[in-house]
């Protein structure tokens, strides 16, 4: 590994620990592609690539792939404004992007002025939206209303935060509640127990508004972060799909899409049991449990945490993941119908990439890969194998 200068070994360790100024952000990435320092350009590229996870371990044939991509495609002296090459680094260097996003946040921004307004459509990011039916089948749109109590519910709040929040009234009656969250949106709910649920696009959890004595049992569909609160004389039930979850206090993601292949339970903390079809695993944390559709038995892996959580925390994250598989997320996030046209491409991609982008920009990274290419036609995305 080659030595920055002590002056550029600064400023790359202010900008992957966000401690840069725009000015010193700008300042660095002006040197960067000066005539003359591609190899500091490259080293640079390697340290943002390999820190600080396994995830961004590339072999060196990748690191090459990367290089020459960029190279080809910005020339010797490549005309970038400041803040688009600042935007490039934040994710290629300070968020330790792998091989899909070093490439493509560097060469998106350079070709973005020049790219056709028909091409540009934006396909904004989802937000906070949710959908309340209560138990009277009385239909609330929540981020249509003010925040607070909803009337005619005790203890039932909407939160500022894109939170619905219950609390347990004993001489209500006990009614069931369906929260669903619409393609493009999430939500986050916290039950009559303290029990934390986030959701995400395309899901649904019904539960009651406040639990009975003997469980807490609900049923999810598509994808949610359930932090239960501990209750060792109440286990806290999840259904889905034919699968239930038994758990008495703890953390895990549930994966429960009609449209995905396999139900996949994954333990953060604590201990749950999966039980399908007679068929029963107790997950340890940082297990996962997947369950094959129409298919009996439960397959236990250890996962990568950080993809399987990068919905909640805001972001897509690909490892070792197929076209088809990022596009079902692309669709659900941004409310779009994916359209495929030709045989697909059988690589699988890596990266990183903030949630809060919109869609044009994910599909330029994919695009830049020459495996893939993307045609938006209003709210479609149509699919097509790139040049090679």
């Amino acid at each position: 590994m080659m030595e920055l200068p002590d002056n550029i070994a600064a400023l790359y360790h202010r900008c992957i620990q966000g401690a840069a100024t725009a000015e010193e952000q700008a300042a660095f990435l002006q040197y960067l592609q000066e005539p003359g320092h591609e190899d500091i350009l490259r080293e640079v590229l390697r340290r943002g690539l390999r820190e600080p996870k396994p995830l961004t371990d590339l072999p060196p044939e990748r690191e090459e792939v990367v290089w020459q991509t960029i190279m080809a495609s910005t020339g010797a002296t490549p005309a970038v404004t400041p803040v688009y090459r600042m935007a490039w680094f934040r994710m290629a260097a300070a968020a330790s992007i792998a091989v899909l996003v070093a490439i493509g946040g560097y060469t998106y921004y350079r070709s973005h002025e020049s790219r056709p307004l028909a091409v540009q459509t934006p396909l904004a990011p989802g937000g906070n939206k949710a959908i309340l039916t209560l138990g009277n089948g009385k239909v609330i749109t929540l981020d249509s209303i003010g925040n607070g109590q909803i009337a005619g519910e005790n203890g039932v709040v909407k939160q500022s935060n894109g939170k619905l929040a219950y609390a347990a009234d004993p001489a209500g009656a006990v009614t069931m509640h369906v929260l669903t969250i619409p393609r493009g949106g999430q939500y986050q709910l916290e039950l009559s127990d303290g029990t934390e649920v986030w959701l995400n696009s395309a899901s649904y959890i019904r539960y009651p508004n406040r639990f009975g004595d003997k469980e807490r049992s609900v049923e999810i569909s598509g994808e949610a972060y359930i932090s239960v609160a501990k209750n060792a004389t109440k286990p806290f039930i999840v259904v889905s799909k034919g699968q239930r979850i038994e758990v008495l206090g703890t953390a895990f993601n549930l994966m429960a899409y009609p449209d995905e292949a396999a139900i996949k339970t994954t333990l953060i903390n604590g201990a749950i049991k999966v039980i399908q079809q007679g068929t029963q695993k107790i997950l340890k944390p940082g297990q996962q449990a997947a369950v094959a559709n129409n298919t009996p038995g439960i397959t236990i892996t250890t996962p990568d945490l950080e993809e399987v959580l990068a919905w909640k925390e805001g972001k897509f994250r690909f490892y070792n993941t197929d076209i088809a598989t990022i596009m079902r997320q692309v669709a659900r996030w941004y409310d779009v119908e994916v359209i495929y046209q030709g045989q697909l491409p059988e690589e699988e991609f890596y990266g990183a990439i903030p949630k809060s982008e919109n869609a044009r920009q994910i599909l330029d990274v994919l695009e830049l890969t020459r495996k893939v290419h993307f045609e938006i036609k209003g709210k479609q995305i149509i699919v097509i194998p790139g040049p090679r």
